[in-house]
Parts: C-alpha cells; structure tokens; sequence
C-alpha cells in the first residue's frame, strides 16, 4: 500500500464525501474512488458503507482510520526530523477538558499565538477519558485532562502533572454568609453541575449515598460561565477547585463554603500524542504557560461553577 492511499483515505472519512476529498486533495471523484479501492483490495476489507450519505465508516474502516493516522503522522515526522530548525506551522489539535477551558483558552493560547504565529490551534472540549483515547488513536495531538487524585494518564502517552487542585463546595455571597450547613441541607436547596460524567459531581454522589440521598441537581450545563451566573444568583450550590475557575468573571461574587467530611482533589495533566514531531516545541511552551499560569493564580473568589 502506499501513502496517497492512506492519505486519501483519511481525507474521504473526514470529509464523508469523495467528491469534497477530490477537492481537498486535487484530485478527481474518480481517481479518489480508485485509490480506495486499491486499498481496499490490499488491506481485504470494506472501509464505507456506500449506501449511506455521508459517507460513513465500516467497523473495519474505523479501525484502520486510528492506524491510517498514526502512519501518516509517523511520515510526517520522518520528513520534519531533517527539516532543521523550522518553525511549527499548520494545524495544532488540542483537546481541553470541560473545565479547563477557560484555564487553557486564556493566557496560555495567547502565549502560543504570540510564539507561534503560524499554527492554527483547533480546541476541542470534552471529557478528559474521552480525550485521551482520542490522543491516543492520533485524532488530537495532545490533550489538557483533570484526573483524580492517585489518577494518572496512560503509561504509553508522555503526560506531565502541571499542578493538584483541592475542589471546593461553592456558593452565592448570601447563601455562603448564612454559615456553613450540613450536606444533606445543601441538597435540599439543589445542586448546579455538569452533566453525568463530571468527577465533581461522581464524587458528590459517594458522599450522599451514606445518607440515602442523591444529588439533587437543579440545572446542569457545561458551559462554566452559565453555571456561575446560576450560582451567584443563588439556584444552588457548586463544586469548583477555586484556582482553575478563577478566570471566569460573574456578575457577583462566589464563596467556598467549608463541609466537614467532604475532601475531593483533582489532577491537571497535559498529555501528548507518542509522536508529535515539529510541534514538539509547542507544547514545551504550552506546559510551561501552563504551569507558570497556574502557579501565580491565586485562589479567587470571583469565579464559575464546575
């Protein structure tokens, strides 16, 4: 098999269509349909389903997608390995957890802009699980992830600890002024949180589950700067590590508000595809944006939800 196969390929899985992968590549429909076929008949399997629009991809395909991938970044490395001292351009994909989006699209993505200024940076938010299979199968080149506290990354993926963040109970300046409250009367008044799949949230169902309860939450969204407007106006309390939603500015002030026998700490990680060749000196540079940002940031009081 041969790289324009490969590289056809992938174009025609992430465009769904033949002929917008012809216009991408160059190419005619016809000579797109060919070099799929060809490698088809190499690799023995059927990588699309035909019969639907867009084009979708087999199991099969699927699974060769992941390979198709890490093949062409392996290329592609092999050649910038004897491009000297180039500086990184092109596409960075960069997957940020949900709650580190306002973290990691401030100062550390001006930081990069400013130092390289020839590199589009592509975000993609998600859950850090999630994100790190998608490192790991080549479709982002690196990902910002929050792990639990004993949690690490995957052995087979360079992963630096950028800092431990302790996730605080908060609240509107009223509702945190009427004094500390028992768990059980916090959930009475009602929880604004992520959806299922928040570690804040999980975490907050293990310390209910004693006392029978579950959490009562009354709005749930992913947006964090939607979640700190819910909770200053006092729709509920919030889970946050303080330093990582300090970026977030809301209409009025949040407050930690201390509960006896609840203790939850969280994880920041930056985590690197196996290979990232040019771009290797980009996330050098966004480590240590991140790292410095998240050492000097106080704990604030002015900040989101979750």
């Amino acid at each position: 098999m041969k790289l324009n196969e490969i590289r056809t390929f992938v174009t025609v899985a992430e465009a769904q269509s033949v002929q917008e992968a012809g216009n991408r590549l160059g190419l005619t429909q016809s000579a797109v349909s060919r070099l799929i076929q060809r490698l088809e008949a190499e690799l023995g399997v059927t990588l699309f389903d035909r019969q639907t629009k867009p084009l979708a991809l087999t199991r099969d395909g699927e699974v060769a997608l992941a390979h198709a991938r890490r093949i062409l970044g392996a290329a592609t490395d092999f050649s910038d390995a004897f491009a000297g001292s180039a500086e990184p351009k092109g596409l960075l994909r960069l997957g940020v957890a949900h709650v580190l989006t306002a973290l990691a699209a401030g100062c550390p993505l001006d930081d990069l802009r400013a130092g390289f200024p020839g590199l589009t940076v592509r975000l993609h938010s998600d859950w850090s699980a999630p994100l790190i299979e998608q490192v790991r199968a080549g479709a982002l080149d690196g990902a910002v992830v929050l792990l639990g506290e004993g949690q690490a990354p995957p052995d087979d993926l360079p992963s630096r600890l950028l800092s431990r963040e302790e996730v605080s109970v908060v609240a509107s300046a009223e509702r945190a002024a009427a004094g500390p409250g028992s768990l059980a009367a916090m959930n009475a008044v009602g929880w604004v949180l992520q959806p299922d799949g928040c570690k804040y949230r999980n975490a907050l169902g293990l310390a209910l589950a004693p006392l029978g309860l579950r959490p009562n939450v009354t709005v749930e969204a992913y947006d964090q700067t939607l979640l700190a407007s819910l909770v200053a106006r006092g729709v509920g309390f919030g889970l946050a590590p303080m330093r990582l939603i300090a970026p977030v500015e809301t209409a009025a002030p949040l407050q930690p508000v201390e509960l006896p026998g609840f203790h939850l700490t969280v994880t920041v990680w930056l985590v690197r595809a196996r290979v990232v060749g040019r771009i290797g000196p980009v996330f050098d540079r966004l480590e240590d944006s991140l790292g410095r940002h998240l050492t000097a940031r106080p704990a604030g009081l002015h900040s989101a939800a979750e």
